[in-house]
């Protein structure tokens, strides 16, 4: 299985070999910087590749001309014939991955609600959301995600 989607559409222009060196470049950036890359349309003369970087452990995220000329870098040695049209997409954190114990209590202050008051309109046990926001039990995604919402919608 290749790491770039829709390589097969590059198949009439280069070899199996460099194919399978653009993968192993593409692997690398994905390990690496878990950036991924698409081929949206290829003819002999244009490609369209999207670029796409998702979240990653060391939180260094790319810019829209960092992803650019990486994807240059792993095509044109490739393609050098053809025009590279490329859709850089950036990461964006979720809103709601700002949700920590303090959030929840400046939030909380500023729109005067209780924990009671969450557990009855939410139907959580009071016990969880009193660790949540003192910080005693770590939020999964899902329980930020929740009261980010219930917060910003209150």
């Amino acid at each position: 299985m290749s790491t770039i989607i829709g390589i097969d559409k590059l198949t009439q222009q280069i070899s199996a070999e460099d194919i399978s060196k653009m993968n192993k470049g593409a692997e690398r950036h994905l390990r690496e910087s878990s950036i991924t890359f698409t081929i949206k349309y290829a003819d002999e003369h244009v490609i369209e590749i999207e670029c796409r970087q998702e979240e990653n452990k060391s939180g260094n995220y790319a810019t829209e001309a960092t992803l650019i000329k990486r994807t240059q870098e792993l095509f044109t040695k490739f393609l050098p014939q053809s025009e590279l049209v490329i859709l850089p997409v950036t990461f964006r954190p979720s809103p709601a991955s700002a949700v920590t114990p303090a959030w929840l209590d400046q939030k909380m202050n500023e729109k005067g609600i209780r924990i009671k008051q969450i557990a009855f309109d939410t139907g959580i046990n009071r016990e969880s959301i009193s660790d949540w926001v003192t910080g005693k039990r770590n939020m999964s995604q899902i329980v930020k995600a929740m009261f980010y919402y219930y917060l910003s919608n209150t």
